[in-house]
């Protein structure tokens, strides 16, 4: 599996067992909108091991749906999630934020073109505590 793609399945299996350590996904009883959303959530996860083309679109959808329906638990969301699947998710990101990950677009392309293998985590930090320079 592509590293960028390793990236977002574990990035989703992180932020789902941590949202089911908080309500309302920690109850014994969930509503059917909460079981739709798992349900989907479950499915996508699935897609994205397979490497479907479309799974982006499912990714886009389900962490729309979950900032708007579950703004109090957004903060357990990496950031970088956000940036990773795209579309309507760049809406959440701030201009710093943007221009991060656009920074590390830029270092992945450069440590692709030299066929260098990297951890994205780790390459997301590195970027994160080097301070930035002023223009």
């Amino acid at each position: 599996m592509e590293s960028r793609t390793q990236h977002i399945l574990d990035a989703f299996a992180d932020l789902r067992h941590r949202i089911a350590e908080h309500a309302p996904f920690n109850q014994p009883d969930l509503t059917e909108e909460e079981i739709d959303f798992l349900e989907r959530w479950d499915d996508l996860t699935y897609k994205i091991q397979e490497n479907t083309h479309d799974y982006t679109f499912d990714a886009q959808e389900i962490l729309s749906r979950f900032i708007r329906c579950y703004a109090n638990l957004v903060p357990l969301v990496k950031r970088e999630l956000l940036w990773f699947v795209g579309g309507e998710c760049l809406h959440f990101l701030g201009d710093e934020e943007i221009s991060l990950y656009q920074q590390l677009e830029d270092h992945l392309y450069e440590l692709d073109s030299q066929n260098k293998s990297y951890d994205i985590s780790k390459e997301i930090n590195t970027l994160r505590d080097t301070p930035t320079q002023m223009h």
